[in-house]
């Protein structure tokens, strides 16, 4: 009897994606590589993402599409990882697209080096240009590529093939709720429990589509985005072990981030923003950026958030650019 389990599930959460699918699905159905299947998981869009994903299923068997109402990416990637079958897993975003050769070469090199986890390089692709971003960690020893998350690699489940037997073993999972860095808190369960073995592969497939007119941080920063970040740092300080020694130096790295976001995008009052994190205030200074962003930073935690943020904003006017 022939075995019908594909060797790779590509789960794909789709939320009104109309002007971008097609392209993505496209380069999925070209793959030099055919044992795969596609979970694509509608959560619920108004457009005409769902028509379109039921084309396509109805065009090529080994493309699986299900119906949910909407309950954000965090969910939709879940009910897409409880439906796989393959032995390894990889996900694409449908305003992205991805190289004919991708899943050839990501399951050649786990197949090869015996890895339970494949990392590549990827391309950002605005309007205007492609830009190789690479990913090679400075070790593949499974707890410094979990703090190398947190530094210079990417967070996404898009530029990794991970194989199913990983997550089943720890029960990784994306959280309900949770639409912001739900990837990188997948990655964390699989990272700080297992001592999983993983290989670079020195090659970029995936292309991370850019809407320059709709960056979801600048675009789309408020109260609930904050809310957020704080659910994701209650996560993190829930699931990251005690045995991990450098637990606490992930939990303020990400700490910081989320006091500098809201630095970047005032929208709280002065008194709110010292309350945030205000163990990091006597910190400021020790962040890795320029003097003078350290000097408005640290004002901004001692009672001088609105001069400093709009003295931000002015320096950046003139420059051209935010400066980290």
């Amino acid at each position: 009897m022939k075995d019908i389990t594909p060797k790779i599930s590509i789960i794909s959460p789709v939320y009104n994606a109309e002007r971008y699918i097609v392209k993505c699905l496209d380069s999925i159905l070209v793959q030099t590589f055919q044992d795969w299947e596609l979970i694509l998981v509608d959560d619920g869009s108004s457009d005409k993402s769902g028509v379109i994903c039921d084309e396509y299923a109805a065009r090529d068997s080994r493309v699986i599409v299900i119906h949910k109402e909407n309950g954000g990416v965090g969910a939709a990637r879940q009910t897409g990882l409880d439906a796989v079958t393959g032995e390894y897993v990889i996900h694409a975003d449908p305003d992205d697209w991805v190289e004919p050769t991708m899943l050839q070469e990501l399951y050649a090199k786990a197949v090869a080096e015996a890895a339970d986890v494949v990392i590549c390089d990827y391309y950002v692709d605005t309007k205007k240009k492609t830009s190789l971003v690479k990913q090679q960690p400075a070790s593949l020893d499974a707890k410094n590529i979990l703090k190398e998350l947190f530094q210079q690699l990417h967070g996404s489940c898009w530029n990794k093939l991970v194989k199913r037997a990983c997550y089943n073993k720890v029960k990784a999972c994306f959280f309900p709720g949770i639409n912001y860095c739900e990837d990188l808190l997948f990655w964390i369960q699989i990272y700080a429990y297992l001592d999983v073995k993983t290989a670079y592969l020195n090659r970029a497939f995936y292309h991370y589509y850019v809407d320059q007119s709709h960056q979801s941080i600048t675009a789309n920063y408020s109260r609930s985005f904050l809310k957020m970040s704080y659910a994701v740092i209650e996560k993190m300080e829930e699931i990251i072990p005690d045995s991990i020694p450098f637990r606490h130096e992930l939990i303020n790295s990400k700490k910081m981030s989320v006091k500098y976001e809201a630095f970047e995008h005032p929208i709280l009052t002065s008194k709110e923003y010292r309350l945030v994190y205000p163990e990091l205030n006597c910190k400021i200074m020790e962040k890795n950026t320029s003097l003078i962003n350290r000097s408005l930073f640290y004002l901004s935690c001692h009672g001088f958030y609105h001069a400093a943020t709009k003295l931000y904003k002015i320096k950046n006017k003139l420059s051209g650019h935010y400066v980290r």
